[in-house]
């Protein structure tokens, strides 16, 4: 067993932090000591604290700050981590420097966007300097980091993966009057990246959308207010319901006949990964790790992204085919069960600490004890 510390920058629930509390929940389950350092007063901390990880709350504002290094040190010096990971990268030079004064076992980074890293050594050396292992989420990401400069021998793609005893399997079709509309919904933190603008635009060129679809958006963030004065512009109030955040979307998921994602980067997408678990057919873009999950015309339909025609054709396509959705649906919720399960990505994850911790250069373990 090993002791496992992570670093969490963020304020906000993101599938980010979805994901890394399913992976500290896995792992202490099966008796690894996990402690999580994270942002105070967050649904993080909160939600970590209720499953049994022990939180240190700390609020980390820069990359640099003389504090937060203070800060870290003690932390470090206390626990004594076998594995410090970062899931978000703004601590990872604080962290990596404040190793330097405790007994650190090996040093992971995950790399959960697909966006290129800032050019220059001290980004490069960010991700390098004492690393030993990046863990991209996504071959796409994994490529990506290679572009920017990273050693391949320094990267392991581990993918995501969902707890499918949340969304039990469909024994029979979906029972849905044919006069109802189509429900089409999404799940996203509003931000621009997401494109959820496209979405509306799309809807807005479907014939009789008012009469034929529904649209639900499960999410907040700053492009909320922009997002909803542009349903009521397109004169669309009535189709776009503006859910608001919820932690717990299975119940959404499991009232939409078709999930869409028109996102403009993506580094793999645990909302496509829910929803493929709740066995939707997906309508998404061809960018980032998305095509990773989504197979064009198997599980559901891509599109280029920015591009409101060929979302609202493809939107078309699958509400006008709904027994072929269905069966979309199945096939998605099949690659599931094969490759994204929440217990493939704990034990590859376990796995990989292993690995790391019994390298000759690692002192020996009994060193953390």
């Amino acid at each position: 067993m090993f002791s496992f510390l992570v670093i969490d920058t963020e304020r906000v629930w993101r599938g980010g932090q979805d994901q890394l509390l399913a992976l500290l929940k896995g792992l202490n389950q099966r008796g690894h000591r996990m402690h999580l350092i994270c942002q105070p007063h967050t649904l993080l901390e909160k939600r970590a604290g209720e499953h049994g990880i022990s939180v240190h709350p700390l609020a980390i504002r820069s990359e640099i700050g003389l504090h937060s290094l203070l800060s870290l040190v003690p932390i470090f010096r206390k626990i004594n981590p076998d594995i410090l990971a970062f899931n978000t990268p703004k601590a990872i030079f604080l962290g990596t420097l404040a190793s330097k004064f405790s007994r650190v076992g090996a040093k992971i980074v995950y790399r959960r966007v697909n966006f290129p890293l800032r050019k220059g050594f001290l980004s490069r050396l960010k991700y390098t300097w004492g690393i030993d292992c990046i863990i991209a989420i996504s071959e796409s990401i994994h490529l990506q980091l290679q572009m920017c400069g990273i050693p391949a021998s320094k990267i392991r793609t581990i993918y995501e993966g969902m707890d499918l005893s949340l969304y039990p399997k469909p024994s029979q079709s979906k029972h849905r009057n044919p006069a109802d509309p189509v429900v089409i919904g999404t799940v996203a933190h509003l931000s621009q990246e997401k494109g959820i603008h496209y979405l509306i635009e799309a809807a807005s060129l479907i014939p009789e959308v008012r009469d034929r679809m529904r649209f639900v958006i499960v999410g907040d963030g700053k492009c909320l207010q922009e997002l909803k004065d542009l349903s009521y512009k397109k004169g669309l109030k009535d189709v776009f319901h503006f859910a608001g955040f919820h932690f717990n979307t299975c119940d959404f998921m499991k009232s939409f006949d078709i999930f869409a994602l028109p996102s403009l980067s993506e580094g793999l997408s645990s909302a496509i990964l829910e929803a493929m678990a709740a066995s939707l057919p997906i309508v998404a873009t061809k960018v980032g790790g998305i095509p990773e999950l989504v197979t064009d015309g198997d599980n559901g339909l891509l599109v280029t992204p920015a591009d409101p025609e060929a979302l609202a054709h493809a939107i078309q396509q699958l509400a006008d085919n709904l027994e072929e959705s269905e069966r979309m649906g199945k096939r998605g919720r099949e690659r599931m069960e094969v490759q994204f399960t929440l217990e493939r990505k704990i034990l590859e994850t376990e796995r990989l600490c292993h690995t790391l911790l019994q390298r000759p250069s690692q002192p020996p373990r009994s060193a953390y004890a």
